[in-house]
């Protein structure tokens, strides 16, 4: 359902951007090229991820570029440990960072109340995380701390493709974008192949499903 979701969205976008008609212009102003930004965003999975990018706008409606950021989850009950050793406090939430390429689609402007314009955004990209975790286990005798050692993976997913949907507002050339978003991303993909002492972390984390949420993109255009 999700998927169809996606698809919809970005055959929506395309769509109306075509329809658009050619120009460069977004109202009475001239669109500027190059379009930088800072994305924030809180997910159904307990994360926030934030990311920095750059899209070069081919049209007032199409832009490539990409971005590059990080995410992490701040809250989890799940805490993988076995006889007389635990993963560190710290080391419990899965993280890491990535690179996004994407696609940034936009209608020409919907409404215009005085000099603030409306309208409708989607930016679908991949997230290419880093194909590497690695997490401290503290050990003990007798519940007393006495060392701990780190274990790493290099199996698991991390790859995802995702996509932000929504409205903007923009007054010039500073523009805000605000709505959903749903990501492929399972959280717990790489962690899912630790292990430590003959015991999974497969035991500990789940299959995560798609992740959902919602989205702030302040941008700027140069």
């Amino acid at each position: 359902m999700r998927r169809l979701l996606l698809i919809s969205i970005l055959t929506i976008c395309v769509s109306v951007s075509a329809v658009a008609g050619s120009g460069f212009n977004h109202g009475d102003e001239k669109a500027s090229r190059f379009r930088i930004g800072m994305n924030l965003q809180f997910t159904s999975h307990s994360s926030w991820q934030i990311d920095f990018g750059c899209h070069y706008m081919l049209s007032p409606y199409v832009g490539l570029g990409g971005s590059v950021g990080g995410w992490r989850q701040f809250r989890s009950p799940i805490s993988p440990e076995g006889p007389n050793w635990w993963v560190l406090r710290s080391d419990r939430h899965p993280s890491n960072v990535f690179l996004r390429p994407s696609v940034l689609l936009m209608t020409g402007e919907l409404i215009r109340i005085g000099k603030v314009g409306f309208g409708l955004t989607a930016c679908p990209g991949v997230q290419l995380n880093v194909p590497h975790q690695r997490v401290a286990i503290e050990i003990a005798n007798n519940w007393d701390y006495t060392d701990n050692v780190k274990v790493s993976t290099t199996k698991g997913e991390w790859i995802a493709v995702d996509c932000r949907a929504g409205l903007y507002m923009h007054a010039g050339p500073v523009y805000l974008q605000a709505g959903y978003v749903a990501s492929s991303l399972n959280i717990y993909g790489m962690y899912r192949n630790l292990e430590y002492n003959h015991v999974s972390f497969k035991e500990f984390y789940p299959h995560s499903s798609w992740l959902q949420g919602g989205y702030v993109t302040v941008s700027y255009n140069f």
